[in-house]
């Protein structure tokens, strides 16, 4: 027994020896990356014998700014702090527009939406890591600040995939936040726009699900719509936004008929 034992700790030390080898590994070649900054480039020697991970982040990832390696390693220490979460999110998704801008619009899509299903098939089982509102609430704004198709963030979190349920849930939360930035956008019914393309998608899945458990969740989905329907009615803007917002409502209002 005790045999095993020690193999046992021995197997579950050279894993994540393992684990902290390719952290150290990605971050190499990040630096390799930035040939033109003399500090990574110096630093590149050094990465050739393991270190710990403490040193890893803070005198590497974090001080090179690389903010997916940072992730990455609070992630494999299992370290919790939802503010930094947000932090490295937030400068995560700034590099990689940053870093794709002088390509043309459609190749910033798409390397974006291909840096969130990577992230996303890693973290998002763990949502400490992996904040679905705070991620959706920021590409909202990167897509419409770009002038983006309006259903792209939701096509995204669906590809991952994320549940048509956790997405309806997060846009409501994020419609109740009343967030000044889509004011800001001049964009004031952004979230109801992209909210009517969620649930067309959501009630277009349905048609998959058993009727029985269909019919509760498309009763609730039909009181959401009729809900944001007099909303819009009672608002007193007026512009070709809440205009769009409230035909795409009336219209699935009208789809409900059938069922």
């Amino acid at each position: 027994t005790t045999s095993l034992n020690n193999e046992g700790e021995f197997l579950h030390e050279l894993e994540d020896k393992m684990d902290v080898a390719q952290l150290q590994l990605n971050i190499y070649s990040s630096l390799e990356q930035m040939t033109s900054n003399p500090a990574a480039q110096a630093a590149l020697s050094d990465l050739n014998r393991l270190i710990d991970i403490s040193t890893l982040y803070s005198d590497y990832a974090e001080k090179f700014n690389l903010a997916e390696s940072q992730l990455a390693i609070i992630h494999c220490a299992g370290h919790h702090d939802p503010l930094l979460v947000q932090k490295l999110w937030r400068e995560l998704l700034s590099q990689e527009i940053n870093s794709t801008q002088h390509l043309p619009q459609v190749s910033v899509m798409s390397s974006l939406r291909n840096k969130i299903l990577l992230l996303g098939n890693i973290y998002q089982a763990a949502e400490k890591f992996f904040p679905t509102q705070f991620i959706v609430q920021q590409l909202e704004v990167i897509s419409c600040k770009s002038g983006w198709d309006q259903g792209w963030v939701v096509d995204t979190m669906l590809q991952i995939p994320t549940s048509h349920s956790h997405l309806h849930s997060t846009y409501s939360s994020l419609l109740q936040m009343k967030l000044p930035c889509w004011e800001q956008l001049g964009a004031p019914y952004h979230l109801h726009i992209v909210t009517s393309l969620l649930l067309t998608s959501y009630v277009a899945h349905l048609n998959n699900v058993p009727l029985l458990e269909r019919k509760p969740i498309l009763s609730e989905i039909q009181d959401v719509i009729d809900a944001h329907v007099v909303d819009l009615q009672a608002s007193v803007s007026a512009g070709s936004d809440i205009t769009s917002a409230l035909s795409r409502f009336k219209a699935l209002q009208a789809s409900f008929n059938k069922y």
